[in-house]
């Protein structure tokens, strides 16, 4: 079980690569990532899926970036490497492809984090 969740959401038509989106946090404390949850209300369509990216001071968290593939609406992603996450550390979230025929729309991608 997650110590923390971090909670980004992004309404409408998610039609272009973003970054920053959905806000940031400042980390209170030392965490490891978990797992990553990507949810969204209508499905996107084509070969090119969803890739999202969460970034700790600029830099990725992720070896392999969570993706959504035409027609899944929520996906949990837990192959990530762990690395802690420093106290003060300034957390976001970006969108890096989308799909390349039909947009999903209401995007929510939430972070479980686990104090170290």
């Amino acid at each position: 079980m997650a110590d923390r969740v971090l909670r980004w959401y992004m309404d409408g038509t998610i039609g272009r690569v973003k970054t920053e989106v959905g806000g940031t946090y400042i980390l209170d404390a030392d965490y490891a990532p978990e797992w990553v949850n990507l949810t969204v209300r209508m499905v996107g369509h084509g070969g090119q899926p969803l890739v999202v990216d969460i970034n700790d001071d600029g830099a990725t968290i992720f070896t392999d970036r969570p993706a959504l593939t035409e027609y899944q609406t929520e996906h949990r992603w837990t192959t990530i490497p762990g690395n802690t996450m420093r106290e003060d550390s300034i957390v976001t979230c970006d969108i890096d492809q989308n799909f390349d025929e039909l947009a999903c729309r209401d995007l929510t991608v939430e972070l479980g984090l686990r104090k170290v």
